[in-house]
């Protein structure tokens, strides 16, 4: 009886063929993922590209490419952590940085001169890079610089407004032939629409070449728009009589008015007060011993809404 049940109990824990074969499986997978980790490859890796300080003085030869084709060396479980991070953040091509070839015209892209970890994120051995050199000539003909300008239409939200553009660069150098580049003045970007903004706007606009036989030294501008709220503000101004000199004595009354105006966020301070002037014209009396107040002088940085009084009675003593 003591042996049937030794006898039944082994065999219950004895496991069958089916577990033990998908526990081999298991084990083999496990033990190929950890060779194919450590494993080095060769991989090609497409990785889009931006440029930064090009050759004002050079001409390139065929397009700019947006993408580059990268080969790199690394293990298997690197490299499965550097695909993790598609789609990659462009690498900035700085041609300051670049190395020129002998006859200094042409730009040579090398791994140790590229940032490939800011969009890998971990270090890589580089094989080969395609292209891996940008073509460049001379420009020939004449040159002049002339201001970029972008067709603009903008308009915010209510309670919000925006400070003028700026333009990088806000003047470009332009090359060809004397008689085509003598009848430009100013080089144009595509143009911008923005409607119903209420925050800032940072953004590239290509610059329109009026024809294909004029070269220019950026190919686009940087176009930053500040847009902050509109706060409303309500100051006293003493009122100025113009032309006093011509009487003996002038009464105002009231003798102050109240200027209601807004300005940008943080764009007004107390200082910014001393830039209004309120005045009146005596010579310019109506008919009932009143004068229109008049602001002659206002900060570039505010928008007048409203004046209280926008008439006041003056009483003129002549000489």
């Amino acid at each position: 009886m003591n042996n049937s049940n030794t006898s039944y109990s082994e065999k219950k824990r004895k496991p069958g063929k089916a577990t033990a074969f998908f526990i081999c499986v298991a084990i083999a997978c496990l033990l190929w993922i950890l060779q194919a980790l450590n494993t080095v490859y060769n991989y090609n890796l497409i990785v889009p590209v931006t440029f930064k300080n090009l050759p004002q003085n050079k001409i390139a030869l065929t397009q700019l490419p947006d993408k580059i084709s990268v080969d790199v060396k690394a293990s298997g479980l690197k490299l499965l952590l550097v695909l993790a991070n598609k789609p990659f953040k462009p690498v900035e091509i700085d041609f300051n940085t670049l190395k020129l070839t002998n006859k200094q015209q042409n730009y040579i892209l090398t791994g140790s001169g590229l940032n490939f970890k800011g969009s890998f994120k971990f270090e890589t051995q580089i094989k080969r890079i395609s292209p891996d050199t940008l073509y460049f000539s001379e420009k020939n003909g004449y040159q002049k610089n002339v201001p970029v300008k972008v067709p603009l239409y903008l308009k915010c939200t209510q309670g919000f407004a925006f400070n003028h553009p700026e333009i990088s660069p806000s003047f470009i150098t332009i090359y060809g032939d004397k008689s085509v580049i003598n009848k430009i003045d100013t080089m144009y970007t595509q143009p911008l629409n923005l409607i119903n903004i209420n925050q800032s706007y940072k953004g590239n606009l290509v610059i329109i070449k009026p024809n294909s036989f004029v070269s220019t030294s950026a190919a686009e501008v940087l176009i930053t728009i500040e847009v902050n709220k509109l706060i409303e503000h309500t100051i006293q101004l003493p009122i100025t009589a113009l032309n006093s000199d011509n009487f003996k004595q002038i009464t105002i009354f009231p003798s102050k008015v109240n200027v209601k105006f807004t300005s940008m966020q943080n764009q007004f301070s107390i200082s910014d007060t001393s830039l209004f002037r309120a005045n009146i014209n005596p010579l310019k009396i109506n008919s009932n011993n009143k004068c229109s107040v008049v602001l002659s002088t206002v900060p570039g940085n505010v928008n007048i809404i409203g004046l209280e009084p926008k008439e006041v009675e003056i009483l003129i003593i002549k000489k």
